[in-house]
Order: structure tokens, then sequence, then C-alpha cells
């Protein structure tokens, strides 16, 4: 038996279908405007030190640009104990900070709204993964730390 309408027949799975991809194009741009929004200096959800919009960006962050991590350890090993060592054990190094930071950055994207650490403090040190670029003295404190700091000449190294 014919059906009465076989144009409509034949169509009827494709508002089903459009209406699913509507749905998920949604869902994904509004996923990235919040993540956006939490990475912005300034906004709403970051206000200040230690909330969960802070939180929420330096998981996005580290999530997304946690590969920098390979080649800021690399860069800084071969600063520390030249270009051998920096080339061999420096991606070793690498390999394991992206690891570390990309796993950090989801579980802080995932309870961003829970105050896990205590005060929402950042659980790697560097922050982020740029940080990993800068000159850094062991016991120079975090907050004296800036990327302006030129690298160490071999020949400082042999002095100190």
């Amino acid at each position: 038996m014919a059906s009465p309408h076989p144009v409509l027949d034949s169509c009827s799975s494709q508002p089903a279908r459009s209406a699913k991809r509507r749905r998920g194009g949604f869902l994904v741009l509004l996923f990235s405007a919040l993540l956006l929004s939490a990475t912005v200096p300034g906004s709403a959800l970051a206000g200040g030190e230690g909330t969960p919009g802070k939180k929420l960006g330096r998981g996005a962050i580290n999530l997304s640009l946690g590969v920098l991590a390979l080649p800021g350890q690399v860069v800084q090993t071969t600063r520390e104990q030249g270009v051998f060592l920096g080339l061999t054990w420096g991606v070793v190094k690498g390999i394991g900070w992206t690891v570390v930071t990309e796993t950090v950055g989801l579980w802080e994207v995932l309870t961003c709204p829970f105050e896990t650490p205590p005060e929402f403090v950042a659980i790697l040190d560097p922050v982020y993964p740029w940080e990993h670029f800068m000159r850094v003295d062991s016991d120079m404190p975090r907050e004296r730390r800036v990327a302006s700091d030129r690298p160490v000449r071999r020949e400082e190294r042999a002095r100190r």
C-alpha cells in the first residue's frame, strides 16, 4: 500500500538529524564561550585570586597548552646542564611534564566548582606551561621570577 505523502515519508528523518546537529553545535559554542570567559583577564568569572573561575582558566590553559612543557623542559635543562643533556634528558622530562600538565589541567577543569585543593591554590609550579621557558633560580621565590630574565650564559655558569 502506497503512502499518501511519499515526499514527506522520505524526508521524515532529516528534521531530527538537523536538530541534533544544531544542539551539538550550540553546546560546543556554549562550552567554548565559557572557557574563553574564564581565561580572559578581568572577566566576571575570573574575578580575584583563588576563585573557581581562575581554577577553570588555569585548567583550560594547561589542558590546551600543556604540550609547551616539552620544549620548555628542553630549554630549561639546556640552560642548566648543557646542550647534550637538554636534548636527551630534557626531552624525557618534557614528556613527563606534558602528561602531568595536561592531567592536572583536566582535573582543574572538572573540579573547578569545588574547593580542592583549599583556597583554589594551583597544584603545579610553574602554574602555566610557558613559565618553563623562564630563567628559574631554585632559591628565588615564585613571585620574583620574571620572563624578562636573560638566559644564563656558559661563562656565567662556569663562574658559579
